[in-house]
């Protein structure tokens, strides 16, 4: 084996213009798979701490026909041609109480989402995402959002907190410009149709640095959950909505005359008159403060105790609420950030498919190369295979040159990684734009080595290790004694 090595080191310092340039392909190869997928893997990590801290959580429970998450989903096999209209989670009590039973929670609230029409004095108008919140435990599960202006909604309240790039969207309208304080329109297509709704603006508020997303219209608004209920076409009753009895509307809509010749037109209750009698005769109680169904949630998000191991948890949640029969389901916040998730998903790929492409064709460059070197040196196999060198010996001879081609220089592609990682931990790399602030997590992003771009750029070697000495020595093995007589 010595005697192996040795020859093979002696053929690679003959022809030092072909091994510098195989050296260098796979130099640049490894060292730009290494730094590539450790932004890479540095950017995933910083998209779900951005994610799961502001908006998805660690886990998301939703309806099990549901395809999506928090900002925008769609339900099975729903064809419409109109915008999905999102299931309401029909288990929601017993689900909620499942979660609260688990030790791993840490914290949970619920949460609807629905885009909608944003009017305002009938000149301004804006479509955006709206999220339906208890304001008290959403922001205790949450501390997501900076206010600009105003404040936030405080719990029992009927408002909305704009987003300020909504609020900056108005303005593009001439003599438009949306304050605290000001009624703003809300509408949208609910189970039972059009629905109108007309809340107080509170607050404008921005999300904490990196996770501004990319247009105006997908930066979500809070309203108070009982709005958004109405909206989506749920049970609410409001002053407004109440109805009075029969004979007591046919009491307002009676002459005077009818009223005292007509005892018929309200009719006195039976017996004693007492305080309850009069209230059945006028209906309902009128009331200041709406009344909902309060079990109407799209998801519950959650949010695991420190050491938690998200999959696990998840795993061991959709048995349990299998086992409780209820139609629901949790996913991690991957499936419940689409579609920003699946943009950076996109990103990663077509990246990855260039590193790969980089080394196919640094494979293709380093077989061409060693082919080149075998048809040089057809004189000395041939001499070899006549001074009985076997077949085992000359394939031997051309696996290790390519073996210590690719350990030297894949090396030394992995230092040079490591120090261009080193460099741009120190300067980082500035967020251009708010979308690159969403995936970096914040306005710069430093990079931190992980184990998977290291297994990573190890496979890489060891696949240009593994594909390019094939045909050299299959070329090689073909070379006959013969050769070596009528070589010059």
């Amino acid at each position: 084996m010595g005697t192996i090595f040795t020859i093979a080191l002696r053929n690679l310092t003959q022809h030092k213009a072909k091994t510098l340039i195989v050296g260098i392909l796979i130099v640049v190869s490894i060292s730009l798979g290494l730094v590539g997928n450790t932004l890479l893997d540095s950017a995933r990590n910083s998209l779900e701490n951005t994610f799961t801290r502001n908006f998805t959580g660690d886990v998301l429970v939703l309806p099990k026909d549901v395809q999506g998450g928090v900002f925008g989903a769609s339900q099975g096999d729903n064809a419409s041609s109109g915008p999905p209209i999102l299931p309401m989670m029909k288990d929601y009590d017993k689900a909620a109480a499942l979660v609260k039973d688990q030790p791993e929670v840490g914290a949970w609230t619920s949460q609807i989402s629905s885009y909608v029409l944003v009017n305002f004095q009938d000149d301004g108008i804006s479509f955006g995402l709206t999220f339906g919140i208890e304001p008290e435990n959403y922001f205790k599960t949450f501390d997501n959002v900076t206010m600009v202006e105003g404040r936030k909604l405080e719990p029992g309240e009927t408002g909305i907190m704009l987003h300020e790039r909504v609020r900056d969207a108005f303005k593009k309208d001439p003599g438009v410009t949306v304050k605290v304080g000001d009624t703003i329109q809300l509408n949208n297509f609910g189970e039972s149709g059009f629905k109108i709704r007309e809340v107080k603006v509170v607050g404008i508020f921005k999300f904490k640095a990196g996770n501004e997303r990319t247009f105006s219209f997908m930066q979500p608004n809070f309203v108070d959950v009982n709005t958004l209920r109405a909206l989506k076409g749920k049970a609410i009753t409001t002053p407004e909505d109440l109805k009075l009895k029969e004979s007591v509307q046919q009491a307002f809509n009676a002459s005077s005359d009818d009223f005292f010749d007509s005892p018929s037109v309200v009719a006195a209750p039976q017996g004693k008159t007492t305080a309850q009698s009069v209230g059945q005769s006028l209906g309902p109680r009128k009331t200041d403060r709406a009344t909902t169904d309060r079990g109407a949630w799209n998801y519950i998000l959650i949010h695991l105790k420190p050491g938690v191991d998200e999959k696990t948890f998840t795993a061991s949640l959709n048995k349990k609420l299998e086992d409780a029969g209820l139609n629901v389901k949790a996913q991690n916040w991957f499936p419940s950030a689409q579609p920003d998730s699946g943009v950076f998903w996109a990103i990663s790929l077509v990246f990855n498919i260039v590193v790969w492409l980089i080394a196919i064709v640094s494979v293709i460059i380093i077989m061409n190369t060693l082919v080149a070197s075998v048809m040089e040196r057809t004189a000395e196999i041939g001499t070899m295979r006549a001074l009985g060198a076997q077949k085992g010996y000359v394939r031997s001879m051309f696996i290790v040159e390519t073996l210590t081609i690719t350990a030297v220089f894949g090396a030394a592609g992995v230092v040079l990684g490591f120090l261009l990682l080193g460099l741009i931990g120190i300067t980082g790399i500035a967020a251009p734009n708010d979308f690159m602030k969403l995936i970096f997590g914040g306005d710069v992003l430093r990079p931190v080595l992980s184990l998977g771009p290291m297994l990573t750029a190890l496979f890489i070697i060891f696949f240009i290790a593994l594909v390019s000495w094939i045909l050299p020595v299959r070329l090689a093995l073909k070379v006959s004694p013969l050769k070596a007589i009528n070589a010059d």
